[in-house]
């Protein structure tokens, strides 16, 4: 394969991953606006993208037996058409339980068939040594193309009549992108069979993950995770906050929202990898003080009073909170190959660390939902509302921090008690 060749197919492919998913989370932009687009309440809604996280952490495991066994390129393609096709039809309300089973096929491609594809085909693009700039680039391109699609939905909803006809359109535009891509896909990417079958294997068998399961650092590293992903699920919980709690017009809500959602993904990453290298050295000592800083978002939160005259105080807490959780999603995995898993376990550790990690998209949709409640439809907030919200946010902080520090202890104890390497002395 040609250079040339080579970079279109990695920036086709990069760009793909900022389409495919805008409708299966476009509750972190449009809350409120999407679910009563579908004739649902936030709660309803939050409970049927609560089977989407569901479905979404066990597709993890399966992804990876599909890209081994199949063409991960025409995976990709069913993928990216099934998404549209599935982004189309959910744009015609088609009723609630047409609406649970869009959400369950959207899990089921882009989990299931996209991702361990996508991972198999940029991992194809370039050596061993190139794998991480590889990677970097991809999340840099995928958030660029998120940020200006998600821009583009933020003024077609601002513009429209009714906020939830404007949904209605972008969900449509969404659709008609991803059968776009999957023809580009299909034209453009090409495949080198000989790096193909050099990148290693995705699936993870029952014994790798047997291995995982017994090593300390896969429930280490899966809960610490998993804290600060509690942080990135209700992330878009605080939109009905801004919009009910602080008077934030329509307007500026879906700016706001793509700015949280992408354009912290594109800066965060490179920014947290920055910050390990230059200052802490360590990517769970990294952790540990991102912990520190997302529970001090929390508390902030908790204490101010919801009066459209803090709406800036407001905004301020968002944006540390959102600094803390994206620049931590840069560096989550870099703790496996700080500790040294061996590297016939990494697969395994990653595989088990990932099902716990992401684990909250399978319930906080739904308690988040029933913690902020539905004005619009006159459902009150329930269980303590956004203070029990910013609470458990709060604990999840105190967690991770607990469990970074233990594997910053646990690591430093491997160090001292690892054997001195013989040294030979010249005679």
């Amino acid at each position: 394969m040609t250079k040339a060749r080579r970079l279109t197919s990695f920036i086709v492919l990069s760009m793909t991953g900022g389409v495919i998913f805008q409708v299966a989370y476009i509750r972190f932009v449009f809350l409120a606006d999407t679910a009563h687009a579908l004739d649902l309440t936030i709660q309803r809604y939050g409970e049927i993208t609560s089977v989407f996280g569901a479905v979404a952490v066990l597709m993890y495991f399966c992804g990876g037996w599909f890209a081994d066994r199949f063409s991960p390129k025409a995976l990709i393609v069913i993928a990216l058409a099934g998404m549209g096709i599935v982004d189309l039809w959910l744009s015609t309300v088609p009723g609630e339980t047409g609406i649970v089973v869009a959400h369950v096929l959207m899990a089921v491609l882009g989990m299931g068939l996209y991702w361990s594809s996508l991972v198999k085909l940029v991992s194809m693009l370039g050596t061993a040594d190139e794998q991480g700039k590889l990677f970097g680039w991809l999340e840099g391109v995928r958030g660029i193309t998120s940020t200006v699609v998600g821009f583009v939905g933020a003024a077609i909803v601002a513009a429209a009549i009714a906020e939830t006809g404007g949904v209605l359109w972008v969900m449509r535009i969404y659709g008609v992108l991803c059968l776009v891509f999957a023809v580009l896909v299909l034209v453009v990417v090409r495949t080198d069979r000989d790096a193909l079958g050099q990148v290693g294997r995705q699936a993870v068998s029952l014994r790798e993950l047997g291995a995982a399961a017994r090593n300390k650092y896969t429930w280490l590293i899966g809960f610490s995770i998993m804290a600060m992903y509690c942080f990135y699920t209700l992330l878009g919980y605080l939109t009905p906050l801004l919009q009910d709690g602080f008077a934030v017009p329509v307007v500026l809500l879906g700016a706001i929202g793509v700015v949280r959602t992408y354009v912290f993904q594109i800066v965060g990453g490179p920014v947290g990898g920055v910050l390990v290298d230059r200052w802490t050295k360590s990517s769970p000592a990294f952790l540990r003080w991102a912990f520190v800083v997302a529970a001090i978002s929390a508390v902030g939160f908790l204490l101010l009073p919801h009066d459209p005259a803090l709406v800036w105080i407001a905004v301020v807490l968002m944006i540390v909170m959102c600094l803390a959780v994206f620049t931590s999603r840069g560096i989550y995995w870099a703790q496996v190959g700080e500790v040294e898993v061996p590297l016939a376990q990494r697969g395994g550790v990653i595989g088990l660390a990932s099902g716990i990690a992401y684990l909250p998209d399978a319930f906080l949709p739904a308690l988040g939902a029933w913690w902020v409640g539905d004005p619009a439809n006159g459902v009150p907030s329930q269980g303590g509302g956004y203070t029990t919200m910013f609470a458990v946010l709060l604990a999840a902080a105190v967690f991770g921090f607990l469990l970074t520090t233990l594997t910053m202890r646990v690591r430093a104890r491997e160090l001292r008690n690892r054997p001195a390497p013989d040294v030979v002395v010249a005679a």
